[in-house]
């Protein structure tokens, strides 16, 4: 009879902590205010179950709709595939006016799926730990959930949240920590904004491209490539020299010339230049 209990009881609870008497009597916080507590929540730590064991960067969102509805969104990533699953539902409170026990309604499973949870603790900015049990008969289990605002929380605020489990004698011997490293989702091909007719469109349009015969380029001769030539100037007239008009020397001037010439270089007399030197030369006898 208690091997149906236990079995019942494991395949109704996940595989969560399984132990034997009843539920613990633990009252959920006082004076919760659930407008506080929507956001983004992740988890940092857990008890353990099977259903989460492949599973990395927990998150939950909680959001208010403009009808007062409270939505929540558990996404989850899958530790081997990386894609990511979504667990979507409502929230309503229950029990008594302003303690945090509330019941989630999944409705994204095969089947609904209603769950309750209690608020033990929260600072609302950092912290916060839920808890929950379920019993068949003298036996049963309990799940715990450690969740924080910051997606890697520091030490101090994990020390709050064990201060709590310490406050309600939760054993933290069960607990595994959820990984939220490198939590990059892999692309949901369904989520394309190419799908449907549009897909089809750019398919065909991607055979037709495949279709087209492209000719393959010859190598082009090096005759063939035109150069690049360089202006070329026109040519400057050629500057001649001018013509210095001969000098008509006398016989006197033509001896002084051959002196001068044996020695050294000639140096060109202007006509003028020669007249001063003729009149300044003595006047030599003629010869009979």
């Amino acid at each position: 009879m208690w091997q149906i209990f236990v079995l019942a009881l494991l395949g109704s609870a996940a595989a969560q902590i399984p132990s034997l008497g009843w539920c613990p009597d633990f009252q959920p916080m006082a004076n919760f205010s659930m407008n506080r507590f929507l956001g983004t929540w992740y988890e940092a730590e857990r008890y353990f179950t099977v259903s989460e064991l492949a599973s990395r960067c927990v998150t939950t969102n909680y959001v208010s709709t403009p009808e007062g509805r409270i939505l929540v969104a558990n996404e989850i990533i899958n530790y081997l595939t990386g894609v990511k699953r979504v667990m979507e539902g409502s929230l309503q409170m229950i029990g008594r006016e302003g303690e945090g026990r509330i019941m989630v309604k999944y409705s994204s499973l095969p089947l609904p799926y209603d769950y309750e949870y209690s608020i033990l603790d929260t600072d609302y900015d950092s912290f916060a730990v839920m808890w929950s049990c379920s019993g068949l008969g003298p036996v049963h289990t309990q799940s715990a959930w450690l969740l924080t605002r910051d997606r890697l929380a520091a030490a101090n605020i994990m020390q709050r949240a064990y201060a709590v489990l310490d406050k309600y004698k939760i054993s933290r011997a069960f607990f595994v920590k959820t990984s939220q490293a490198d939590c990059t989702v892999l692309p949901d091909p369904a989520a394309s904004p190419i799908s449907g007719k549009n897909s089809g469109l750019v398919n065909e349009a991607a055979k037709e491209l495949d279709e087209i015969e492209i000719p393959a380029s010859e190598p082009v001769k090096a005759s063939e490539i035109p150069q690049n030539k360089l202006p070329v100037k026109a040519s400057e007239p050629e500057v001649k020299a001018q013509q210095v008009p001969e000098i008509i020397l006398s016989e006197s001037e033509k001896i002084e010339a051959e002196k001068e010439k044996s020695a050294g270089p000639v140096v060109e007399v202007q006509p003028k230049v020669a007249e001063k030197l003729k009149e300044k030369e003595p006047v030599k006898a003629k010869q009979s």
